[in-house]
């Protein structure tokens, strides 16, 4: 992600498909298609697109909507928030190969933001998971204390359930 934000385009299914297929993973294109699908939170389609590049791959938007989009390893993608991007995070979205789910990795990313990122989402196969900072709320927090006791801990969801993209513009 230390490039520069990433216009949200959706191109041609064909074209995105041939771009992974010819191991183009980080081309215009698909980068553009996973920040447009991030910016109108098809979820469920992005994650199709990190499946079918068998990587995990994350999509930051920062405080004024731009989108960064990095594509990681077939196992792991880290929040790096790149030179540019302007805090407050809105909101962190990452895939994982199959289950949605916090890892060791991502519970160190959201207690290492916790300060400047406000909400984020794990997508699975067919089911999301969400944490948003926590203000003055009865919502359960994912630890008791320490910074992750500033999250929320909250069930699996389907797909469809939280509507809307992250931009947020």
């Amino acid at each position: 992600m230390r490039g520069s934000s990433v216009s949200p385009v959706l191109h041609h299914p064909d074209e995105v498909s041939g771009d992974i297929t010819g191991g183009h993973l980080e081309s215009p294109a698909v980068k553009e298609t996973i920040a447009g699908l991030a910016q109108r939170g098809s979820w469920e389609d992005l994650w199709r697109v990190a499946h079918s590049m068998s990587r995990e791959v994350s999509v930051l938007f920062d405080s004024e909507g731009s989108i960064w989009v990095d594509v990681g390893t077939a196992g792991q993608v880290r929040l790096a928030p790149p030179q540019g991007a302007r805090i407050p995070f809105r909101l962190w979205v990452h895939t994982h190969p199959w289950d949605a789910y916090w890892s060791e990795t991502d519970l160190g990313t959201l207690a290492a933001y916790s300060r400047i990122l406000e909400s984020a989402l794990v997508l699975g196969h067919d089911h999301m998971k969400r944490a948003r900072r926590l203000g003055a709320s009865d919502t359960e927090a994912l630890a008791g204390d320490g910074p992750l006791s500033n999250w929320s801990s909250e069930p699996c969801l389907p797909y469809g359930a939280i509507t809307g993209g992250g931009g947020g513009r």
